[in-house]
């Protein structure tokens, strides 16, 4: 009876554990959410809302109805979805009389625009939010199932529910926590059925993938893992067994539920999902170059010590041949080295690997506990791997709330936008180009341009512009490497040197600069 109770006990304490790591997460990811409304500050977002907008209201599978390309599909349908309990509240409190009344943003350039109803822009984010906390909850599962230890989950879930790489784009309208989700959705499933191999797996796993295709062609490197997981348990009889072919037919349902832009134009849609793949080994200015070292150097500044435990683990697994870990290890390793070879480097990047590399890390961690079985070296050893434990929790927290504090605080360019407002005279012609200040084009006569140094400096004099705008995210990445942008660079500070400053704007982690034309 008293085992009973421990038992009961344990898995109380499991369970009370992990709704606390929850809690965590979301209280985390909720501060922070409304960053920047009702002002658009970042790049993606609005091209989410409004192609989840045009289908709600449309109904159009044309991939010619976006607002651009059609690529992280998964994302418009989800948000479409969320609209029709989002629009029939709104119906029934008088705001909404058709779904056309639902606005669209206004945008000026890249990272510059405005909504006139901030809650569209947080229901998207709700709904990132949400996955972006189910993954912490998928990350426990997996150490649970995995692994057989609820500690290694835990920790894992602790690790995830506190980086600044998954809180921070857990805020956002993009794809990239979509992502991660799914891929620990896919290897629960493959986990389950290198086990057991019930055909519950096989649809998770199935689903999960043909949601991650459609969320980004990077997500196909998940069905590695799923394929290993199969094969390892059937041998070369999977192959006339019926579960690989109902995960395939789950996968290929899900895909299409989740695209449905391939009904109205399957050869768009498939040059857009192949989209990312050209634009990272294409290059992007100001986020490419050097990717391997970038990547590691970020993942030592943001991450930590899990990176290095991470590895360390995989080594240790590599010498026990630990099978658990290895299979574990499979899909962080094959990502990274594919991510490395890329020319694109970002931090969202990272994001679908992360959940792997704080399992792998907390692995380590508890096994060593586990194996201090020696009394001598109990006592010196459990302090050190409890500071260990503390630093791969309490290390990466500081940056995470640094992070939201900037995202929250009075940034650069909305004290440019307010001094502009309150010094500038109306109808002055007014240049800005993409990351800069929101301009109110209804009280200035505002032309916004991907970057000012499309035209050069005579032409702003005889088009009569009063103003320029510069932001820092704009002009700072061709700045700082002036050795790769010469010509961009170059460019900018023939600007800088031909028209006086009249403000400088800094907060938040930007700059912006505001030049008087002569």
């Amino acid at each position: 009876m008293s085992s009973n109770r421990f038992w009961l006990r344990g898995v109380s304490l499991e369970w009370w554990g992990l709704a606390g790591i929850v809690l965590m997460a979301l209280s985390l990811r909720l501060w922070g959410i409304g960053y920047g409304l009702p002002f658009i500050y970042h790049s993606d977002e609005p091209r989410y809302v409004e192609g989840a907008q045009v289908l709600f209201k449309t109904h159009s599978l044309d991939p010619k109805s976006l607002p651009e390309r059609s690529s992280s599909t998964f994302v418009y349908v989800a948000n479409a979805v969320a609209y029709v309990p989002y629009y029939w509240v709104g119906r029934l409190c008088g705001v909404f009389h058709a779904p056309t009344d639902v606005p669209a943003p206004t945008m000026l350039e890249m990272g510059v625009g405005k909504t006139s109803m901030p809650s569209t822009f947080l229901l998207g984010r709700t709904l990132t939010l949400l996955f972006g906390v189910a993954s912490v909850v998928l990350t426990f599962l997996i150490g649970r199932r995995l692994l057989r230890s609820p500690a290694v989950g835990l920790l894992a879930a602790a690790m995830l529910a506190v980086s600044p790489t998954d809180v921070v784009h857990s805020r956002y309208v993009t794809p990239d926590t979509f992502l991660a989700f799914f891929m620990l959705m896919a290897f629960w499933g493959a986990a389950g059925l290198s086990r057991e191999g019930n055909l519950l797996h096989y649809v998770v796993s199935g689903i999960a993938l043909g949601c991650a295709v459609s969320t980004k062609i990077t997500g196909v490197l998940m069905a590695i893992p799923c394929l290993i997981a199969h094969f390892y348990r059937t041998r070369w009889r999977g192959f006339r067994g019926p579960h690989l072919y109902v995960a395939v037919a789950a996968g290929c349902i899900a895909f299409l539920a989740t695209t449905p832009y391939v009904f109205g134009d399957v050869r768009r849609v498939v040059r857009d999902v192949l989209f990312e793949g050209r634009h990272y080994s294409g290059g992007h200015a100001g986020m490419e170059g050097d990717t391997l070292r970038w990547y590691i150097g970020y993942l030592w500044r943001v991450e930590g010590l899990a990176a290095a435990l991470m590895i360390v683990e995989i080594l240790r697994a590599l010498y026990r041949r630990s099978k658990p870990i290895l299979f574990l290890a499979v899909y962080p390793a094959g990502y990274f080295v594919f991510i490395s070879s890329l020319v694109v480097r970002n931090d969202r990047t990272l994001l679908p690997m992360t959940p792997f590399m704080f399992l792998l890390a907390s692995s380590l961690i508890v096994a060593v506990w586990r194996g201090l079985d020696r009394p001598r070296w109990r006592v010196w050893m459990r302090p050190a791997l409890a500071i260990v434990v503390a630093a791969v929790l309490v290390r990466p927290l500081p940056r995470t709330v640094k992070d939201t504090v900037r995202m929250t605080a009075l940034d650069g360019r909305e004290k440019a936008r307010v001094w502009i407002e309150e010094n500038v005279p109306e109808k002055a012609r007014i240049g800005i180009e993409a990351y800069t200040a929101f301009v109110d084009p209804d009280r200035f006569d505002v032309y916004a341009f991907p970057r000012i140094i499309a035209f050069p400096p005579i032409w702003y004099v005889q088009n009569g512009f009063d103003y320029l705008v510069f932001g820092h995210w704009t002009f700072g990445r061709f700045l700082a490497d002036p050795k790769r942008y010469a010509a961009e660079a170059s460019r900018y500070e023939v600007f800088f040197k031909s028209f006086p400053l009249v403000e400088t704007f800094r907060g938040g982690g930007c700059e912006v600069r505001i030049y008087k034309v002569r």
